[in-house]
């Protein structure tokens, strides 16, 4: 049990501890991630992410949309050996979602039926009809003792108060089910949170600035901006997602790429992502193989002329922006 004190993020992508199990049934734990997350973190989103998970504070994430903030819960979850719990956002979340939700519609229509045919063969407790949230199922496993990861995904796109909300919640990592008297769910157990580090959760909240977030919220974490990575940081991610060595093509897909990102003639609306880079060169590669393209032919081309924009480009005035750039190679 005291191992876990010891796990750390490398940021490498690969798994550097036993996966987690049951310290009552020694069965693996829910929602491990099993398959590898090919996630390269520079150094100082590492320390940014240690610093959370020695402190135990949500780590607050932007940075543009598709530069990994989402796939960095899953890249954490696969290194620590821990279980992800994911709470994607919506406009009509609630906090109190994200830790149960009560069916009572449900239980009416089962008293309805059970009345209607008279029968007494099962006693319909309300507990029967509570379904914990992630964030809730997250809290009983730290009550079990055992840490995992929390994915609060775009909070931004929540209601204003929901970051508010959610406050108390993240402080005391606790509640109770108000439908059923003394059901209740307790991280720290009467005890510190510090004395409880090692076994609660990581919450790693993500945010594309939609809507600004309370200064109280933001007192409470520590917090990254993803920058889209240099150069070098991109070859090392391509390289993880193919497990090979940069080939001519991709040299030559990078080359337009930075090209297409550092353009001045116009202003993107949406610049395309490290996420949409990768899928990019998934077509290329397949065209390469099936000899539709060649590094030379890649090369010649106009930025204005390069296949499958639409995996790199998202909006309508982009697309009739880049007709600027025939003849720029």
């Amino acid at each position: 049990m005291n191992e876990l004190k010891n796990r750390v993020y490398i940021g490498d992508g690969k798994c550097h501890y036993k996966l987690l199990k049951s310290w009552e049934t020694n069965e693996p734990i829910k929602d491990l991630q099993l398959v590898a997350e090919p996630y390269i973190a520079p150094p100082r989103l590492v320390e940014a992410v240690n610093d959370a998970l020695y402190l135990r504070r949500p780590l607050l994430l932007e940075g543009e949309p598709g530069c990994g903030k989402t796939r960095l819960a899953y890249a954490v979850a696969y290194e620590l050996g821990y279980p992800l719990k994911e709470c994607y956002i919506r406009s009509t979340s609630r906090a109190q979602d994200l830790l149960y939700t009560y069916d009572a519609v449900q239980r009416l229509y089962d008293l309805q039926e059970k009345r209607m045919s008279d029968s007494q063969d099962k006693i319909l407790t309300r507990r029967e009809y509570v379904e914990l949230g992630k964030l809730g199922e997250a809290i009983e496993l730290s009550q079990k003792n055992i840490p995992s990861v929390v994915l609060i995904d775009e909070i931004d796109k929540a209601d204003i108060d929901f970051p508010n909300d959610l406050l108390l919640v993240l402080d005391k990592l606790q509640f109770e089910v108000d439908e059923v008297k003394g059901w209740k769910f307790d991280a720290l157990q009467g005890k510190t949170s510090e004395k409880r580090r090692d076994f609660l959760p990581l919450i790693i909240v993500t945010s594309n600035r939609e809507k600004e977030l309370p200064q109280a919220f933001l007192r409470r974490c520590l917090f990254y901006y993803i920058d889209f990575p240099q150069e070098e940081e991109l070859i090392n991610i391509v390289q993880s997602h193919f497990q090979k060595q940069i080939s001519p093509l991709f040299e030559e897909a990078l080359k337009k790429f930075w090209k297409l990102r550092q353009q001045k003639s116009f202003p993107w609306r949406k610049k395309p992502s490290t996420s949409e880079f990768i899928n990019w060169l998934r077509l290329l590669e397949r065209d390469e193989l099936t000899n539709k393209l060649t590094p030379k032919k890649l090369a010649e081309m106009d930025l204005s002329e390069l296949p499958y924009f639409d995996t790199l480009v998202k909006t309508q005035n982009d697309l009739n922006a880049l007709d600027k750039l025939k003849g720029l190679k």
